[in-house]
């Protein structure tokens, strides 16, 4: 049995919980169960929904280190050998003294501190950048470290995805994450609809589960016949094998997109999504056009630009594909599930 530590909500959105479902679901393939642990029942359904059980601990999913004598109390009931962990408010003290008891492993996207772990996980594009291995040789720990685009925890179905570039844009697809706080999809709709290419477009917008604009948002588009909403779908690779064209904000999106070659234009509404953001459009695999946190305006205006060279350029979103399927295979979870197997699995308690 293997165990995750994890929560998504309204505020900070359902990659957390969504990678590590993909991280389990290469543990079931092989035979093995997985248990997550939660904070509060928001994620919940999510879990099951995947054939995954939850124990609840009914803490504060922002104040981790109240937790700490419960969560201690599970993995000595439950013997638990290894615990994944995955919530940016790890301290210091709370995997310090959950270390004391149980291996642990952690997936950071931050770089916050020197995080007193076993296993190290940053699969981000720029984790090369950050030079763990320097940084963490003044500590006394032995962590080991699993860094850039080969673990990114994506699911089986993005594999092995064979990609053909269309001679039009005929279909756009949106995304903005499990939660939409500043109705970013609404303010892509409104401008995409006064472009002279919008009738010629099917449009499908992925709704995420705690977006708070979902009533709203199909209330005043659902007559618009090539507009098309997408809530609790469990095929994302489908439908980015079936569009053209992305918008999307950061986070593990991205990287689907990659290994589907969707040619793609990204956005961010979050911290954690900046340093995604400028890396790739560093590298010339995906256009940034912005925080939208910043200035809403200016953002969609630069997506509107990229979209028109998109739209008017087949050898340009080749170009881009080919790029992109390059970076990501979609065998991060593979390699990830192998190394976690492979830590030594004793008992400190």
């Amino acid at each position: 049995m293997y165990y995750i530590r994890a929560d998504a909500n309204e505020k900070i959105g359902t990659g957390h919980v969504m990678r590590c479902l993909s991280i389990a679901a290469e543990f079931h393939r092989r035979g093995r169960q997985v248990t997550f642990i939660i904070a509060d029942d928001h994620s919940r359904t999510m879990i099951e929904e995947r054939g995954f059980s939850a124990i609840c601990l009914d803490s504060d999913w922002d104040c981790l280190e109240k937790e700490i004598p419960s969560l201690i109390s599970i993995i000595k009931t439950n013997t638990i050998p290894a615990l994944l962990i995955d919530s940016y408010f790890v301290t210091e003290f709370y995997l310090q003294a959950l270390g004391k008891y149980t291996k642990t492993i952690y997936i950071d996207d931050l770089n916050r501190f020197i995080y007193p772990v076993d296993l190290l996980v940053n699969y981000n594009i720029y984790a090369a950048d950050l030079d763990y291995p320097s940084r963490y040789k003044k500590s006394v720990l032995n962590t080991r470290f699993l860094l850039g685009c080969k673990y990114i925890p994506l699911r089986e179905e993005f594999q092995n995805v064979k990609r053909t570039i269309s001679k039009n844009v005929c279909k756009i697809l949106i995304t903005s994450g499990g939660t939409d706080n500043y109705n970013v999809i609404g303010n892509l709709l409104e401008a995409f609809s006064k472009q002279t290419w919008f009738a010629n477009v099917d449009i499908y917008v992925i709704i995420g589960r705690f977006n708070p604009n979902k009533n709203k948002l199909i209330q005043h588009w659902s007559a618009i016949k090539n507009i098309h909403f997408l809530c609790g779908i469990h095929n994302m690779s489908a439908y980015m094998k079936e569009c053209d064209l992305a918008i999307t904000a950061g986070g593990v999106t991205t990287y689907e997109l990659c290994a589907c070659g969707l040619p793609s234009i990204m956005y961010t509404l979050a911290d954690n999504q900046i340093p995604i953001a400028k890396k790739v459009s560093d590298m010339g695999l995906i256009p940034y056009a912005g925080d939208v946190r910043n200035n809403m305006g200016q953002c969609i205006k630069n997506i509107m630009g990229y979209i028109t060279d998109f739209y008017n350029d087949v050898d340009l979103r080749i170009k881009h594909s080919i790029y992109m399927q390059n970076m990501v295979d979609g065998k991060g979870c593979e390699r990830l599930v192998d190394e976690i197997e492979r830590i030594e699995i004793f008992y400190r308690y």
